[in-house]
């Protein structure tokens, strides 16, 4: 296994771990990676950055949302979603205009082209799912989600506790 090469990643080795949690770990992983993947070739056909799709499910029910809110709302950073709307303005997918109250805000929405494209995005969605959890089992997707579910919550747990300001008092 030389370094680079991704292909199926080895449970890592940690001392102190069992066996079937660096099994679940795994496939948890080569799960994410493929998912990711699939996702990210489907999305791609329609926009050159991986991240347009999600800016114009965005929009398609945010009709003149600010800028700045928009940024919030699919957790980026300012200028990511700045250099994203420039490309989509370039292909006449969105317009902006400066808020009339407040010129520090711009404001957007998408033109009739960019719903098309917007719908067409939602399509390769629903196929996305369908031919991913959609194929699996009624039993079996209530029991990922399940376990899903389980997993999220302790990692919340554990994203908390790194969070949790230091408690004050006497240092002892």
């Amino acid at each position: 296994m030389h370094p680079g090469h991704h292909h199926h990643h080895p449970p890592p080795d940690i001392t102190g771990l069992d066996t079937l949690s660096a099994e679940v770990f795994s496939a948890f992983r080569r799960a994410m990676h493929l998912n990711r993947q699939l996702l990210g070739r489907m999305m791609a056909e329609h926009g050159d950055h991986p991240g347009a799709a999600g800016v114009l499910r965005a929009l398609a029910d945010r009709d003149g949302i600010s800028q700045r809110d928009l940024a919030v709302v699919l957790h980026l950073s300012r200028p990511t979603v700045t250099t994203m709307l420039q490309r989509l303005e370039q292909n006449g997918l969105i317009e902006r205009w400066d808020d009339e109250v407040d010129q520090r805000l711009t404001r957007i929405r998408l033109t009739e082209k960019g719903r098309r494209q917007s719908e067409t995005v939602k399509e390769s969605f629903v196929t996305y799912i369908d031919d991913t959890f959609g194929s699996m089992t009624e039993s079996d997707r209530r029991e990922l989600a399940r376990l899903l579910n389980v997993l999220a919550d302790n990692t919340a747990a554990a994203l908390a506790r790194l969070e949790a300001p230091a408690p004050s008092g006497d240092n002892d």
